[in-house]
């Protein structure tokens, strides 16, 4: 099953290949970027950033879309990271069962609003964010799973506007 949707504009590091994957005693993680499912570098980087006991699936989002289905009723605890707000959203229209997702980490960009030290937002962002919580989609931000989780409402999305 699914545990957790992350979005993380550096994908597999760290902190989510020690922490999360324990936390959430991960069998498989799944990243879905278009950029890093066609680059030979970055997936052997991934590759080696992923805890040794979990495997690891780099698809486009596109493709990204049918795995997450499979993924949805798999036995396995499956972890997916995608790279933005953007590609999230894609994955969740796709996927009504999917109701909650996690921002490990969106660094600034030109035009962002900060939420805090790991999570900017761009105008785009900001809308997709109010469009899945009028879906009831839980959207949280939270680096390592000990953190406190700032869980979003329509009130803090509106201050950043």
């Amino acid at each position: 099953m699914i545990k957790l949707v992350i979005v993380d504009d550096r994908l597999l590091h760290g902190r989510i290949a020690f922490y999360w994957s324990e936390y959430l005693k991960l069998d498989r993680i799944v990243v879905l970027n278009n950029e890093a499912s066609e680059d030979e570098f970055t997936k052997m980087i991934l590759g080696l950033a992923k805890p040794r006991d979990v495997l690891l699936e780099i698809e486009d989002i596109e493709s990204g879309k049918e795995s997450a289905k499979n993924h949805i009723s798999s036995e396995e605890n499956v972890l997916l990271i995608v790279g933005s707000l953007f590609d999230a959203k894609k994955i969740m229209d796709e996927h009504k069962s999917l109701n909650k997702i996690n921002i490990g980490g969106l660094r600034p960009r030109p035009n962002c609003k900060e939420l805090n030290e790991k999570a900017s937002f761009t105008v785009e962002d900001i809308t997709i964010i109010k469009k899945l919580l009028e879906r009831k989609i839980t959207v949280s931000v939270r680096t390592l799973p000990q953190d406190k989780a700032i869980i979003l409402t329509e009130e803090i999305v509106q201050s950043l506007t």
